[in-house]
């Protein structure tokens, strides 16, 4: 049976970028992921000034190559040159015949999603990223059966309890009355579990509204609205 599971890790796990230079901008590799062999990565990066930043200073010295492909409103996708073969987290992951489906990262980490073959192939993974100086972070751990439902039913009850405190407490208010790091001390988890729950929570809710438009639209179409 197949697992998609959802994972944080520490930005340093994939040293592609300088964290100090990030700022607000947000990094995507792209889904297909070479995880062993030395090839040309594309990388997104989203945000103001993501296609005119100096890449010198933002992208890391390790990398042998950077070029920018395509500028479009608000992100530019990156070719980048690197040996992933001398990075811990992409070799553990093709000696574990785990695939890296998404990799959204910030200044603070990474959220991975993945699809691996079994419970023990992530313990394995776990305990090889930590034998490293990474710690690792399951968030979710669903079958492939459980991902493919509908959408209203993908909220979990952790993005669904990180959603309800963060309300609670006042975390969207326009003048915030909490941070991430205190909603984590509640939920006894990390900061960066905290935002990544809401992030998925946010990227669920929105497929949902923009499923439920495009269903409603085409309603009023047939009816000849």
């Amino acid at each position: 049976m197949c697992l998609i599971a959802e994972a944080i890790a520490p930005f340093s796990a994939l040293p592609l970028v300088e964290p100090d230079a990030l700022g607000d901008l947000e990094l995507e590799l792209e889904r297909t992921v070479p995880t062993a062999e030395r090839r040309q990565q594309r990388l997104w990066v989203w945000g103001p000034g993501a296609s005119n930043f100096d890449a010198h200073t933002v992208f890391a010295p390790s990398l042998d190559d950077v070029s920018c492909l395509e500028s479009i409103p608000g992100g530019a996708l990156y070719r980048l040159q690197w040996d992933a073969t001398q990075n811990t987290l992409f070799t553990a992951l093709a000696d574990l015949d785990i695939t890296l489906l998404e990799c959204v990262g910030t200044s603070e980490s990474w959220e991975l999603r993945l699809r691996a073959p079994s419970h023990t192939s992530l313990s394995d993974l776990r305990t090889r990223c930590e034998a490293h100086g990474i710690s690792l972070e399951f968030d979710r751990i669903t079958s492939v059966a459980e991902e493919s439902a509908p959408l209203g039913t993908r909220l979990t009850d952790d993005q669904r309890e990180a959603l309800v405190l963060a309300l609670e407490r006042g975390y969207f208010d326009d003048h915030r009355r909490t941070s991430l790091d205190e909603l984590g001390r509640e939920l006894d988890i990390s900061r960066q579990a905290v935002s990544g729950r809401l992030r998925r929570a946010y990227r669920t809710l929105a497929e949902q509204v923009r499923d439920e438009a495009v269903k409603s639209e085409r309603s009023n179409r047939d009816v000849g609205y």
